[in-house]
């Protein structure tokens, strides 16, 4: 439908083409970054800064090692000072299986590992070090597990449940944000309610996405692509489309098929604006089963330092005097 006239309109500009092998100099200085900052917050205990980058490299390795098995290119783990990390990465499909097992595989191996430690620690005596990063590893796993937007848990709440679903995606979206803002007051991490105001900036995000996929949907238009899949017609169609949805944008530009001095921007939107296919691949009993094994994942470990609480507390009691 859209390459039978496709040579009538413009060349549509390249994507900058990114690494397909991993940049581990970028990990390695975010990683530095992460670490000089949570030194200036916590400078009297290189220790647990250690502890706490490890952890989340293991986390993420995890996920890298997953996405790598799936068949995912460019992929790149970085980290984010404060917030924690994460690892970027293309493929032009995915299934609900691999969305699961991509997600699940970056906490629980912590979780075993954490598991097992504080179940030694608990019978044992002298293994304060065991017993820290034991607890850290259920804690910054366990909480991953949650089941809110941009958690894994919530990433695989989605893939399980509303995989292609962009409306139930958006209202998830904005519990979430909520949720976070709400927990951020109550407890006074100032950082979780700044969090859940940029997921609230998601959501709005998600709304105009939702807008233009709607106007794309009326005219039979395929945007489960890559951007290099895209023929120049449907580059400027979506193109179109997007400035008509954001006409602030539309009064900058001269002319509507003529590339703008920042083209790279739009072509930047153009491609968030693309979906990749998300083939649905979990019957009911295999939604239970795994399902199952996230709430496992969830429920041992809390129950298992909920009911060593008094132990834990007065064995760093203890430490601290």
């Amino acid at each position: 439908m859209f390459e039978t006239d496709d040579h009538i309109f413009p060349t549509k500009p390249e994507l900058a083409v990114e690494n397909p092998r991993t940049n581990w100099g970028k990990t390695a200085l975010s990683m530095l970054l992460f670490f000089a900052v949570f030194f200036l917050l916590f400078a009297d205990n290189y220790l647990l800064i250690l502890e706490v980058v490890s952890i989340l490299l293991i986390h993420e390795l995890g996920h890298f090692i997953m996405m790598k098995k799936y068949g995912y290119s460019s992929l790149n783990i970085l980290f984010i000072p404060i917030f924690g990390a994460f690892v970027s990465g293309n493929k032009k499909s995915v299934s609900q299986k691999q969305k699961f097992w991509i997600s699940v595989m970056g906490p629980m191996p912590g979780i075993i590992a954490g598991s097992l430690g504080l179940l030694y620690c608990i019978n044992s005596e002298n293994y304060l070090i065991l017993f820290e990063v034991s607890l850290l590893l259920l804690s910054i796993n366990v909480l991953n597990l949650l089941p809110l937007d941009p958690l894994d848990g919530g990433h695989i709440v989605e893939a399980l449940f509303f995989p292609s679903n962009n409306t139930f995606k958006m209202y998830f979206t904005l519990i979430s944000s909520l949720l976070l803002i709400l927990i951020g007051l109550y407890f006074e991490m100032f950082i979780l309610v700044v969090f859940g105001f940029f997921m609230s900036m998601k959501v709005r995000g998600l709304q105009k996405n939702q807008r233009i996929h709607e106007n794309l949907d009326e005219i039979n238009f395929n945007y489960s692509k890559s951007y290099s899949e895209l023929s120049n017609k449907e580059y400027w169609t979506i193109r179109r489309i997007f400035l008509e949805n954001n006409p602030k944008i539309k009064d900058l530009i001269p002319d509507d098929f003529a590339l703008w001095e920042n083209e790279n921007l739009i072509v930047e939107q153009v491609r968030q604006l693309l979906t990749i296919e998300i083939k649905k691949d979990l019957g009911i009993g295999q939604k239970i089963l795994l399902f199952s094994l996230f709430l496992l994942l969830l429920v041992v470990p809390t129950v298992l330092i909920l009911s060593n609480l008094e132990l834990i507390i007065n064995t760093f009691f203890n430490a601290g005097a």
